[in-house]
């Protein structure tokens, strides 16, 4: 049997390095990637799982050559797929061994295929983060001198800076970790790694207004909220945490902490902290939609140029209007060029044969322009 995670896998021609070690990313991965640095829009940076889905039964049903009904039962089947096995307390698994060894041996080893794909769109996000809270929490450590240094768990010579609770409640107290000219080129700083490690901080960098200001990032209000919200999430879990040691299990849920829905509550809050630059430069970033009234509506997506081509060309070749309102028709029902007081044009007036030639030319060169903007489109 096919396994699915293999017509998922990205062409072996386009490698990911990820600590010097050459993968290749799930081809949803790559299409949120690709979203995230072209983004129209809100809805581009943090993708709604639906999009998502639409994405993965089209690229399943080309890949297997099925309709898109049958694409989508393949991919509620259950596959053999890699799984996450249940967490468990340790007490509760000792005291149930037996138990549990029964279930274990009966367990199918599979999965449903939209779930595991889902986990990739998860474990995306929660890589941005990590990236972002590391960025920030080192840059204020730095800066300011919060925090202390600890060894990274299971290694021994690369280290993490670890808020204490207090230190985490002060830096969301107000908002401070943003409002704070320190602390916001934490931030900064966080979106600029992010960018740079997913390959693409030539699109979101700009020269500064003074040249000896430097270069500037210049995103979205989604793209500094995702990174924001990355930041917020975890200084929650350090504020309520209760204790200074770095390895306490935290109170707050660590699989659900951290969507889609805590990055939109971040959009409003970003748009109204930010509301005062607009789209100019300052500190370092520029919002490049800090004057857009939806810039923080999380299903916005800015139109093509290309749909007001299609609005443009289909009232151009539309017939004209008559004096009530109706098009001018022909004898055959189609649009005619009859004046509208229903005089026949001349012999001399009518088009020759290689003025038609000329316009089914033109209208092929049209399509044909058309369709390629069509396809680099999702």
């Amino acid at each position: 049997m096919l396994s699915l995670q293999s017509f998922f896998a990205a062409d072996a021609t386009a490698p990911h390095v990820l600590h010097g070690v050459h993968t290749h990313q799930p081809k949803v991965v790559e299409f949120l990637l690709k979203k995230l640095e072209r983004a129209r829009g809100a809805a581009d940076v943090w993708v709604d799982i639906t999009d998502v889905n639409v994405f993965m039964q089209k690229w399943t049903a080309e890949r297997f050559q099925v309709v898109i009904q049958e694409a989508d039962g393949l991919l509620s089947r259950r596959w053999r797929l890699p799984q996450r096995q249940p967490r468990v307390d340790t007490a509760v698994l000792a005291a149930n061994a037996h138990q549990e060894e029964s279930v274990a041996t009966m367990r199918r080893n599979t999965t449903m295929a939209y779930r595991c794909l889902h986990r990739a769109v998860s474990h995306s996000y929660q890589r941005i983060g990590n990236k972002a809270v590391a960025a920030f929490a080192t840059f204020v450590n730095d800066k300011e001198g919060l925090g202390t240094l600890r060894r990274v768990r299971g290694t021994r010579t690369k280290f993490e800076v670890c808020f204490s609770p207090q230190e985490a409640g002060a830096l969301l107290l107000h908002d401070s970790f943003i409002t704070e000219l320190l602390y916001r080129g934490g931030v900064f700083r966080a979106l600029h790694v992010v960018f740079s490690v997913l390959g693409v901080l030539q699109h979101f960098s700009e020269a500064g207004a003074i040249p000896a200001s430097g270069d500037v990032v210049a995103c979205m209000t989604a793209h500094v909220a995702l990174v924001s919200m990355k930041i917020r999430a975890h200084l929650k879990k350090r504020a309520t945490s209760g204790s200074d040691d770095g390895d306490a299990v935290d109170t707050t849920p660590g699989l659900n902490g951290g969507h889609r829905a805590e990055w939109v509550e971040e959009l409003a809050v970003v748009r109204r902290l930010f509301s005062s630059q607009g789209a100019r430069s300052s500190n370092g970033l520029r919002l490049t939609d800090g004057a857009e009234p939806r810039r923080d509506d999380p299903s916005y997506r800015k139109p093509l140029a290309s749909d007001s081509v299609v609005g443009d060309l289909a009232s151009s070749t539309a017939a004209p209007a008559g004096p009530d309102g109706t098009q001018n028709t022909g004898t055959d029902g189609n649009p005619s060029d009859d004046d509208a007081d229903g005089e026949e044009p001349s012999h001399a007036d009518a088009p020759a044969p290689v003025d038609h030639a000329v316009v089914a030319a033109a209208h092929a060169a049209a399509a044909h322009a058309m369709a390629g903007v069509y396809e680099e489109v999702d």
